[in-house]
């Protein structure tokens, strides 16, 4: 009857989760949290409904191996060949700081340096799951900050593969560098052999198993290939998840891969959850009331001391200071792929019982935080960004100061962004002789345009400092050419504080924030999600031949009334009994032969609209096309008619001229 008991126990631990997590999200936190919540609450440290985690942690290693399998199939092998070398350069000094940061402090509690270094692996870190949540629910995913997240996010998590290999080494004593480099260059080898044979074998696999048209067939596919890829390498003494990985990595590769994900994807969030649940069994209620003062501590010093190494890194990666203190404070929990990492540890005795119990209480207490931190991120940086940084950074890259370029504009255009859109509006504005300035924040596109001589310099369009020098009191328009929904709303703010009578065209790619755009004090609001729509919509009015003027009437009410008519966007009523007979029409080509009795007449002696109801509207000669001929036109040999009439006067006129 064992088996009632681990079903049981899955009863007990979904059931208390569900709650769990449905008040943790009442409370805007994240559903981590509330899974940690949960096994700290049922777990034998806690009530003890589940008095042994083993009963779950086979399913739990189950699902991190799902998740890292879905990992690899979201980055892709193509994925990683695209970032940039800015995001390799940030997430690497990122990690391999924090890293060092944490092994010097950790050393200081008389801990050696192996367990130090794998302290500093836990620690480097961060969520992407809660960072990647909140971002969306902040609509803050295409802002610079957040791009900038998601990168070094992705570094990090691309950052535990190698973090595993090197886990086992470390509790060995002696010189380290020989195994070091041997158990890497065995790592590398497998990981190379086995992304070759699988990219021979797997696509092929896959395309028999598509061609029988079952969906279950594929799931089962793709289960037993990411298992018995994740057993292969482990039997080279590497470990299930790292295979896993692979397999992931492999397939993303396959035009089967987003089916592959969306299957897969239920069983991964539902063992996931088993998986940070167990992870929070393991942590003792009682030991973080005793030791609360020590948890505290630490909780801060994470907290502080990553929101210092990620600011740096980002800084010094040419960004400005807002930017980078909004990506350190948003970067600044440890993530759940340390949860990983502390279990392997625990496994390989690299922590003891009571730094486990340390380790586990401050990741589970920065998470908590994390949505606290971003409420409070925006201000906080926005107070800490002042002008000498800017100022500092543009001395740096042997930028031109703005201040000495744009004291005499006057009647000029602000454009805030140097992406396609304002390199678009840049171009159409320089033709025509209309003064303009660009705001840019990457510091190389601003030097590399510098030298072309284009009127473009290093500043943030949040920065108060920045706007004056850039005469915004004397200009007459703004353009926000960026899709950072943070920055548009400040600098709307700022703009309109500065300048009342200024222009100012916004850009956003959400309807939502549409209103509140236009309640900062927005002239214009293009929304490209409806802009897409609209062109649409006039290109398929055109093709039922509604008039153009009614075309551009219903398009400028759209945009009067902020969108909100476009779901009920419809052809005007007094417009569509006119109209019926064009919704009906169609075109006809006849062709006229050398002999045919046709050739000599005009038109008008054709007489084909009175005798059949069809009109000539165009006639094709030598490749050319003579639209509404004149009725004198005269027919030649070789000529192609083109008529316009519904089907029963096509049909009739074609007779007509082929017996006429």
């Amino acid at each position: 009857m064992e088996h009632l008991h681990t079903l049981r126990y899955l009863l007990v631990v979904y059931g208390t989760g569900m709650l769990v997590v449905l008040l943790f999200q009442r409370l805007r936190q994240s559903p981590i949290v509330g899974y940690l919540v949960t096994g700290m609450l049922v777990g034998p440290s806690g009530f003890g409904w589940v008095p042994n985690s083993a009963e779950v942690e086979m399913l739990a290693e189950v699902g991190v191996m799902l998740l890292l399998f879905s990992l690899g199939l979201e980055l892709s092998l193509k994925k990683l060949a695209r970032i940039s070398g800015v995001v390799l350069g940030t997430g690497s000094l990122q990690v391999g700081l924090s890293i060092l940061g944490t092994v010097l402090l950790v050393l200081l509690l008389d801990i050696r340096w192996p367990e130090s270094l794998f302290w500093g692996f836990v620690v480097s870190l961060s969520s992407t799951a809660i960072v990647l949540k909140t971002l969306l629910e902040r609509a803050e995913v295409d802002s610079v900050h957040g791009r900038i997240s998601l990168g070094i996010l992705i570094f990090q998590d691309l950052c535990v593969v190698p973090m595993m290999v090197v886990l086992p080494l470390l509790p060995t004593s002696g010189d380290l560098s020989v195994p070091l480099v041997l158990a890497l260059t065995k790592a590398a080898l497998v990981v190379t052999g086995t992304i070759v044979a699988a990219r021979y074998l797997f696509p092929q696999a896959l395309y028999w198993i598509v061609q029988t048209k079952s969906k279950e067939l594929l799931v089962i596919a793709s289960i037993f290939m990411f298992l018995g890829t994740a057993w292969v390498v482990s039997q080279f003494g590497l470990s299930l998840a790292l295979g896993a990985f692979l397999a992931g990595l492999v397939l993303s590769e396959s035009e089967y891969s987003h089916q592959i994900f969306a299957d897969v994807r239920p069983f991964r969030d539902s063992l996931n959850s088993l998986f940070f649940i167990s992870v929070g069994m393991l942590v003792s209620p009682r030991f973080v009331l005793e030791q609360g003062e020590l948890v505290i501590v630490f909780v801060l010093t994470v907290l502080l001391g990553k929101m210092i190494v990620v600011s740096l890194t980002v800084y010094l990666s040419r960004y400005p200071v807002r930017i980078a203190l909004l990506v350190g404070m948003g970067l600044a929990q440890i993530g759940e792929f340390s949860f990983v990492l502390l279990k392997e540890g625990l496994r390989y005795q690299l922590v003891s019982d009571y730094w486990y119990q340390v380790l586990l209480s401050t990741s589970v207490g920065t998470m908590i935080l994390t949505p606290l931190i971003f409420n409070y991120s925006s201000s906080l940086a926005e107070k800490a960004s002042v002008q000498r940084w800017a100022r500092r950074l543009q001395w740096r890259h042997g930028l031109k100061d703005i201040s000495e370029e744009t004291r005499r504009l006057h009647d000029h255009v602000i454009i805030c962004g140097y992406g396609t859109t304002g390199r678009t509006v840049a171009r159409v504005l320089r033709e025509n002789g209309i003064p303009y300035v660009i705001l840019e924040l990457n510091a190389q596109t601003v030097k590399r345009e510098q030298v072309q001589g284009e009127s473009i310099y290093f500043g943030d369009c949040t920065n108060s400092d920045v706007m004056q020098h850039a005469a915004v009191s004397t200009a007459r328009a703004l353009i926000m050419a960026i899709s950072d929904p943070f920055s548009v709303r400040t600098a709307t703010r700022l703009v309109r504080s500065l300048n009342a009578s200024l222009f100012l065209i916004l850009r956003t790619k959400y309807l939502a924030e549409v209103n509140d755009l236009f309640d900062l004090g927005a002239n214009e609001v293009v929304t490209e999600e409806f802009e897409t729509s609209i062109e649409i919509l006039t290109r398929i009015l055109r093709l039922y031949h509604v008039p153009r003027n009614v075309i551009r009437d219903e398009v400028k009410q759209i945009r009067e009334e902020r969108y909100e008519m476009f779901r009920e966007l419809y052809i005007p009523a007094k417009f569509k009994q006119e109209l019926t007979p064009l919704f009906t029409a169609q075109t006809e080509t006849f062709a006229v032969r050398d002999s045919s009795h046709l050739v000599g007449r005009s038109i008008r002696e054709l007489e084909v609209r009175t005798r059949t109801g069809a009109s000539v509207v165009a006639v094709q000669r030598d490749g050319d096309s003579v639209s509404n001929p004149s009725p004198d036109f005269r027919i030649q040999a070789k000529d192609t008619l083109v008529l316009l009439g519904n089907s029963t006067q096509l049909e009739s006129a074609v007779d007509y001229l082929e017996t006429i």
